[in-house]
């Protein structure tokens, strides 16, 4: 399951970290997220620093159980304003 999603301004970290904690919360779910090209571990804070600064579109992918229910989570943690 995917869906796409603009980001609300360029990227800080806090909004990494709360994107990476509610990933986390899906444990039985593959969660990335595609920007210009590149796939990162939505789990991992070392792979979604990369996201530092950036601004635009972005592709959130989910696979698993729960993948519907986590697409839905984290597009609302990365579209609501800091």
């Amino acid at each position: 399951m995917k869906t796409y999603f603009l980001l609300p301004g360029k990227m800080e970290s806090r909004r990494i970290q709360n994107m990476v904690y509610k990933a986390n919360e899906f444990e039985q779910c593959q969660i990335f997220i595609e920007y210009n090209d590149i796939r990162l571990n939505a789990k991992s804070f070392l792979s979604m620093s990369l996201l530092t600064g950036a601004e635009g579109l972005c592709c959130l992918h989910a696979n698993g159980k729960d993948s519907r229910e986590a697409i839905e989570k984290m597009r609302a943690v990365c579209t609501t304003a800091m």
